[in-house]
């Protein structure tokens, strides 16, 4: 009796093994069941249902996923429009031996401006300016082990050609004033 048993759950299992395949068109939960479902079912049936889905799966893939509904075709756009004026790639570099808060086109006095970039000692960030001129500024940050910051001053005007490849700025410590 207990092998007639299990000998049709076997059978049912097999026969529904081919709705267990995942197609690209299943949506993530679909596809999370389907998983689920698959991994109790290869333990009952000892791996045997795994060979039957990975089959189903192989012909569905050669035939071009059957059950799929084809793919809707997308409409070329053209290139998206381009993002504001070009920007010229640089790198800031701080070579000093602080932290130091890096302002660009306003005066770091003036309460809630938040700085563009914070630089710790040695690090260097990539930055993209427009062509034109930038007044960068950089104040060294409050040091946590002394509680004081140098009351010295980072300040400096460049000019950004729109011809210019790159440029590299180089925060060193004797340009604090």
């Amino acid at each position: 009796m207990k092998r007639v048993i299990a000998l049709v759950a076997l059978a049912i299992a097999l026969s529904g093994c081919a709705s267990l395949a995942v197609r690209p068109c299943d949506s993530v939960g679909t596809r999370d069941s389907k998983y689920a479902a698959r991994f109790f079912l290869g333990i009952i049936t000892l791996g045997i249902s795994e060979a039957g889905i990975q089959n189903e799966q192989l012909i569905e893939a050669r035939e071009g996923w059957r059950f799929c509904p084809p793919p809707v075709p997308v409409a070329w756009q053209g290139p998206p429009p381009a993002m504001g004026p070009p920007r010229t790639p640089g790198t800031l570099v701080n070579a000093t031996t602080w932290t130091v808060n890096v302002y660009l086109d306003v005066e770091p006095a003036i309460a809630g401006i938040p700085p563009i970039l914070t630089l710790r000692p040695g690090e260097s960030r990539q930055l993209g300016l427009i062509a034109g001129p930038h007044r960068i500024v950089a104040k060294p940050t409050t040091e946590i082990a002394t509680g004081a910051a140098p009351a010295k001053r980072y300040e400096r005007q460049i000019q950004i050609d729109q011809r210019d490849r790159s440029f590299r700025l180089q925060i060193s410590e004797g340009d604090f004033k």
